[in-house]
């Protein structure tokens, strides 16, 4: 059952594949940490992963010098993912649909469909520098609502 308490996490990591296990340890202690059963913990992660690897990839280019910062917050009733680069940014309703037939068989594209499929909420805005996607999960107990 998740925690009732508000609670912050946070995680800045370099454009490099290699820190790809840093944000899955992340997104695995955090998912503990909130006592979130074994299925929605699955997606939550699942949604950290996908936002970082597409920040390090497509927003900053996996260049090393630019970060991704991770924020993961939860009031027991929502949870909100943040996820910051250093890139141009991009607008979601121009991300080719991967269900589409021309696209079926391009090996990516799928991270923000799975994102869309499961959150409550997913938007990019411009932030200073970057782009920010905000992702929000409300929970009912230890159930997905």
């Amino acid at each position: 059952m998740p925690s009732r308490d508000a609670a912050v996490f946070e995680l800045t990591v370099r454009s490099c594949m290699d820190e790809l296990a840093r944000v899955q340890q992340f997104a695995e202690r955090t998912s503990g940490a909130l006592g979130l059963d074994k299925e929605i913990a699955y997606w939550i992660e699942l949604a950290v992963s996908e936002s970082a690897i597409n920040a390090m990839e497509h927003g900053n280019e996996l260049d090393p010098a630019k970060c991704v910062t991770l924020r993961i917050s939860s009031d027991g009733d929502t949870i909100e993912i943040i996820v910051e680069d250093q890139g141009c940014g991009f607008e979601l309703s121009e991300v080719p649909d991967p269900t589409a037939g021309q696209n079926l068989l391009k090996p990516g594209g799928r991270g923000i469909l799975i994102i869309q499929s499961f959150m409550d909420n997913v938007d990019v805005t411009p932030i200073e520098g970057g782009s920010r996607l905000r992702m929000v999960k409300r929970i009912k107990g230890d159930r997905i609502s």
